[in-house]
């Protein structure tokens, strides 16, 4: 009997980006604040009778072929473990494409843990975290999940216990706009870039204790001047969202999403009735643990 697996692969946002220097082997170092949200996609993976991978998405921006992360994680799990490739993957979309939220990587990550569990594989967790780095340098955080420093290229990660109660996130993302991640970083310039790290513990520690204020100080992202620069209308929602001073809003990744963090709903749908008459679309979730 041909077997069928549904998973959610979950949003993320950067709470803080440094991004420190270009590495000798192109990829750039970086240290990241990482929080999944609620936001999230759906995968099912199916066995099927012919051979080869199928992909499948309600979304006509999304590729279909080799280029989608997802066809490269099947690949390196079926191959990982000799096993003939006969499967239907379909994504239900709901995590905009290109838009910094690392919509690609969690649909990849899912399509990882979901394989283990289709195959009945027993898979260690350096194991799976081997794979989900040669994929891409978000994957191996969305395996996890929840609230990690991220450093390396991404695959160093340290794990936190997320705010409790979870801060209420509002995503703001700007119509027809879309940003790629190999622009920004290739365009970003970090001039002297002193040491953040005394900042990284500091805008952690807040961001555990849901102290709003103290955030507002203390949040940055390295990749703001290069989206911003190009899209001003990034920066015109970043000041929208911040306005009522009930939440406080940045870019996520290379953008061009921006996310405001609210202590309750009350007081982010305050802040989003700023948005009325922009062509943006918007989101209301909350921050969430670890996968299951």
């Amino acid at each position: 009997m041909k077997k069928t697996l549904i998973l959610q692969a979950p949003a993320k946002i950067n709470i803080a980006l440094w991004v420190k220097h270009k590495r000798p082997d192109g990829y750039h170092e970086l240290a990241s604040i990482m929080q999944t949200i609620s936001l999230a996609d759906t995968i099912t993976l199916k066995e099927i009778g012919e051979p080869g991978i199928r992909i499948f998405c309600d979304n006509p921006d999304v590729p279909l072929d080799g280029t989608n992360l997802v066809h490269r994680a099947a690949t390196v799990f079926l191959d990982r473990f000799s096993i003939e490739p006969r499967l239907a993957i379909n994504i239900d979309k709901k995590i905009p494409v290109a838009a910094g939220l690392a919509g690609g990587s969690t649909d990849a990550a899912a399509v990882l843990t979901g394989l283990a569990r289709l195959y009945d594989k027993a898979v260690t967790v350096p194991d799976i975290m081997n794979m989900a780095t040669s994929i891409g340098s978000d994957v191996p955080f969305v395996v996890h999940g929840g609230l990690a420093l991220a450093e390396g290229r991404g695959e160093i990660l340290s794990f936190y216990e997320p705010p409790k109660p979870p801060l209420v996130v509002v995503i703001v993302v700007p119509t027809g706009v879309s940003v790629s991640t190999r622009w920004a970083y290739e365009n970003y310039h970090p001039g002297n870039n002193q040491s953040k790290e005394k900042a990284f513990g500091e805008v952690l520690q807040a961001y555990r204790r849901r102290d709003i204020e103290a955030l507002k100080a203390l949040v940055f992202n390295d990749l703001e001047s290069v989206t911003l620069h190009r899209h001003p209308e990034v920066l015109k929602i970043k000041e929208l969202l911040n306005s009522t001073g009930e939440g406080v809003a940045m870019m996520s990744g290379s953008g061009p999403s921006v996310f405001a963090l609210f202590t309750d709903r009350r007081r982010a749908m305050n802040a989003v009735k700023n948005l009325d008459g922009m062509a943006v679309n918007v989101f209301i979730e909350h921050i969430t643990r670890k996968n299951t």
